[in-house]
């Protein structure tokens, strides 16, 4: 069931924070519509440096691709709540968006944040083979043989197989290859997953390991059909008497404070990678702030403090 919030509602902290949120989702899209897409990576920049040590695997088109990402998801975020009448607020579609903001923005904050050029080289062709794992893993699926396929289809399926073996063979030497040449060690299984990932950028966001990771979990879960968990985290509502089978009727909505925390952890990831990846490109048009904003609802330390 969604919701439209008005500018003052029922669950009065909790709204008051949703319309600040608002402001600075409008002020993120605006800052993002001003700079644009531009080249992150500034000619003698630390990210400069670290595209001439990484080439041909640029550090900075991966860094420029999960800023997109974490954009784009942000900006449908804003399109998705933005309502004449109101904020409109789903009771789950907003997580999956909130999740891509949160995952795009820890991708490009813990491949540039450490101030040691040989890890960030060394997340940085992780991060390629981790691609190409997927990408082998994906052909895999969608080519395997089925005890119901013909002949032709059998052979179809080999044929794919055989020349994505060869591919992704080379792939993987050419990064392999690569790191011995500048001498890092490669971990052949990739990058980690976004839990450890969000584990070592704690300290650069400024929050608690616990805060990080927990918040992520979190959101995530909410983007799975899980009726337990979504009862736990949404607004219910009975609609009448207890029925005979004992069973009483409910609506479901978003809860507001679930919805802030969600937002908050996506706001601030994004603002925190904008803020890395400027200072290692050396970009001080790329960090958003706007002083215009009126001072947060008391919500949550995190923004408060910053």
């Amino acid at each position: 069931m969604v919701r439209i919030v008005e500018p003052i509602g029922n669950e009065a902290d909790a709204n008051e924070r949703l319309n600040w949120q608002m402001q600075v989702l409008r002020s993120m899209v605006a800052h993002d519509d001003r700079t644009g897409t531009p080249d992150i990576a500034r000619p003698g920049s630390e990210l400069a440096e670290d595209d001439r040590t990484t080439a041909p695997f640029h550090t900075s088109h991966l860094v420029h691709y999960a800023l997109n990402v974490a954009s784009d998801a942000l900006r449908t975020t804003l399109i998705l709540m933005d309502d004449s009448a109101g904020i409109r607020v789903p009771i789950i579609g907003l997580y999956p968006l909130l999740r891509t903001v949160i995952e795009g923005s820890a991708l490009a904050t813990w491949l540039v944040a450490p101030p040691d050029r040989s890890e960030r080289v060394k997340r940085t062709l992780e991060t390629r083979l981790s691609d190409v794992l997927h990408d082998d893993k994906a052909v895999i699926v969608a080519a395997t043989i089925e005890p119901s396929d013909g002949a032709r289809e059998r052979s179809e399926k080999s044929k794919t197989l055989r020349g994505n073996a060869r591919q992704i063979r080379l792939q993987k030497r050419r990064l392999r290859e690569h790191a011995a040449r500048v001498g890092v060690p490669l971990d052949l299984s990739g990058r980690p997953g976004f839990g450890p990932m969000l584990e070592a950028i704690a300290p650069v966001i400024g929050m608690s390991v616990s805060e990080v990771r927990g918040v992520w979990h979190f959101v995530s879960g909410l983007t799975h059909p899980s009726l337990s968990r979504a009862i736990r985290m949404a607004e219910v509502e009975l609609k009448g008497p207890r029925l005979d089978d004992g069973s009483t009727l409910a609506t479901m909505s978003a809860n507001l404070t679930t919805v802030n925390m969600a937002i908050d952890a996506a706001l601030l990831g994004y603002k925190t990678a904008l803020e890395v990846v400027g200072h290692r490109g050396g970009r001080e048009d790329v960090p958003w702030a706007d002083t215009a904003l009126p001072v947060p609802p008391a919500f949550r330390r995190v923004w408060n403090d910053r």
